[in-house]
């Protein structure tokens, strides 16, 4: 179980997010990997799909064995063949902040560092 979500290299280390964490997968011995931190609501400038999408994307080619059950699923990592991208078929939800008729603010996807 590596952390992979709310991730922004403008963050330094505090998280991992996909890349890292795939580093930190391949120091750990390469087992099964089963993604948290990520899918529950949004905390960063990213998607809240995005580790997911991207860990979806980078896994085959590295040969990460991936399990991502659907929240509250349970699982066996041993018996995983591949992961479902079951985030795919859940409903967007508006932002919790949108207000009707007051446009969403677009935050870049990087920023200087350091932020001050």
């Amino acid at each position: 179980m590596l952390e992979v979500g709310a991730f922004h290299p403008a963050w330094g280390h505090i998280h991992l997010g996909p890349h890292h964490a795939l580093e930190a997968w391949e120091l750990l011995g390469r087992s099964a990997f089963l993604p948290v931190h990520w899918g529950t609501f949004s905390l960063a400038m990213h998607a809240w799909d995005e580790p997911a999408e991207t860990l979806l994307a980078l896994a085959p080619k590295l040969g990460v064995p991936l399990v991502m059950p659907q929240l509250g699923e349970p699982v066996e990592p041993s018996r995983v063949e591949r992961p479902d991208p079951w985030w795919r078929s859940v409903e967007r939800q508006p932002s919790p902040t949108a207000h009707p008729g007051i446009p969403e603010r677009k935050v870049p996807r990087s920023l200087p560092w350091p932020m001050d």
